[in-house]
């Protein structure tokens, strides 16, 4: 739903624009045909509403004029109006017309002489009449025997008394005022289609980085803040892209400090389980452990007291033996959970130093040599001489005596153990090799459990409880580097690595 909106947004910018420009054509059409049709058909007496008007201010400016200037204001008026005038007397005598030749005119217009009109004694038809002491138009008609020449004239009474009449001829009319109102609407409907062009690119320009800002706010909706709204031109577009922009930044900042923050609870959380997990796996591995060695003190505890009661010293003395073994047993087992912990609680944090890894593996395997000519083991250190680690000489030997230890447990066959270092980077692979039956697939991944025992046969005599393959996986783990055990076709080999010193 969220990509299709810029989709729709743009669909709906289109439809715009679209519209728009249809517009334009229609204006152009009409251009085109409405100065045709109206020069063809259009009524008459529209082209009358113009010279009419001309008329009617050129009557109004001759009503209150008359006195000294008079004539001079006739003749502006006549060349700034583009009209005829003839001024009457009270009694309808002419006694002023453009088409004769008048000098002057006394200050009381009635006694002016009369003049002769512009077409004389001919034939006149007149449609409309004056109205006494206020304007009105008139249609005069002159036929003088060749030709009929029809006029447009405006009347109005003067404040001295007489009349004033202004007119121009209608076919002059005609021509002027098409010609006109062609050039008028011709203008107009440019200036339209100008105006439309203006407010298509005014909108492209508004529209276009509101799209982008609307995208830029599309994608903060789906916690994307990887684009900024651009700059216009636009003041107001400008601080609203500003805006934006700082809002997606401090979105963008505010949530990834609650991402770390989250994530630093998820490990909170995690860390709170793992030490859960443990202090189950504590309660649960020890009460196990435990319930057969405690079993067994308190069963040899009440056979040396009742051997004591009966003087039996020797027999009370095995079974104390008896029940001080049971106890180390006991112990070894508290001391080896107590390591796991605290190597997995974060409570203990590693004192790396740089070693020698052939003194490390010497050191460590050495005090096993009576061992291990007593079970008739050949061992081999393999490890190259010159290899410096770093890491924590304290915890790590433990480690190498575990992995040495379960060899020992494990060793058939030809009885070898070998223990050997690759190179594989930025660390160096410790691997104890022994040889001995495989590791079944089923137990592969279970061993590194506490109280895990692939070997369910053994005896309880050798001291094994299933926690020294937790130890080594607590200790690499600390460490932060890997660990292991492959299958090899003579035997078993465990692996863990140490980090290279600098």
């Amino acid at each position: 739903m969220a990509r299709s909106k810029p989709r729709l947004r743009a669909q709906k910018e289109k439809n715009i624009r679209s519209r728009l420009m249809r517009g334009i054509v229609v204006i152009v059409l009409l251009t085109v045909l409405i100065p045709v049709i109206a020069y063809n058909w259009m009524p008459e007496w529209v082209y009358y509403l113009v010279p009419a008007t001309r008329l009617w201010i050129a009557t109004e400016e001759l009503t209150s004029a008359y006195g000294e200037g008079f004539l001079d204001k006739l003749t502006d008026i006549e060349k700034e109006y583009d009209a005829a005038i003839e001024v009457y007397t009270e009694d309808e005598r002419l006694v002023y017309s453009t088409k004769a030749v008048v000098t002057s005119l006394p200050a009381d217009l009635n006694e002016a002489d009369t003049v002769e009109g512009a077409f004389g004694d001919q034939y006149v038809t007149q449609y409309g009449e004056r109205k006494p002491g206020g304007k009105s138009f008139l249609i005069k008609t002159y036929n003088t025997g060749a030709a009929t020449v029809t006029f447009i004239d405006c009347c109005q009474a003067m404040s001295e008394g007489g009349w004033v009449e202004a007119y121009i001829q209608v076919s002059q009319i005609s021509t002027t005022t098409k010609i006109t109102f062609l050039i008028a609407f011709l203008a107009i409907m440019f200036f339209i289609a100008l105006a439309m062009l203006a407010i298509w690119f005014y909108i492209k320009r508004f529209t276009n980085p509101v799209n982008k800002m609307v995208e830029v706010t599309g994608q903060m909706a789906q916690l994307d803040f990887s684009r900024a709204c651009p700059h216009t031109g636009l003041t107001e577009l400008n601080e609203l892209s500003t805006g934006i922009n700082e809002m997606s930044r401090a979105l963008d900042a505010a949530l990834t400090d609650l991402k770390q923050k989250n994530d630093k609870l998820q490990e909170d959380i995690a860390n709170e389980r793992t030490i859960d997990n443990l202090r189950q796996t504590f309660v649960a591995g020890i009460s196990h452990e435990l319930k057969t060695p405690i079993a067994i003190i308190q069963g040899y505890a009440e056979g040396a007291k009742m051997f004591y009661a009966s003087g039996n010293v020797k027999a009370a003395d095995e079974y104390c033996d008896v029940i001080i073994r049971e106890t180390g047993r006991m112990n070894a087992m508290i001391v080896k959970l107590l390591e796991i912990t605290k190597y997995t609680s974060g409570a203990y944090e590693p004192q790396r130093e740089d070693f020698d890894l052939s003194d490390f593996v010497s050191d460590t395997v050495d005090v096993n040599a009576e061992l291990l000519s007593e079970q008739g083991i050949s061992y081999e250190n393999a490890v190259p001489a010159g290899c410096r680690v770093n890491g924590d000489p304290t915890i790590l030997p433990y480690v190498l005596t575990n992995y040495f230890s379960n060899a020992l447990s494990h060793c058939e066959g030809e009885k070898k153990i070998r223990v050997s270092a690759a190179d594989v980077g930025r660390a160096w692979r410790v691997k104890v090799f022994n040889t001995g039956k495989p590791i079944a697939a089923r137990d592969i991944d279970k061993i590194w459990e506490s109280f895990y025992r692939a070997d369910k046969a053994l005896s309880r005599s050798q001291g094994r409880f299933g926690l020294g393959l937790s130890i080594v996986r607590a200790i690499q783990n600390l460490h932060g580097e890997a660990y292991g055990v492959e299958n090899k076709p003579d035997g078993v080999e465990f692996w863990f690595d140490i980090k290279k010193a600098e």
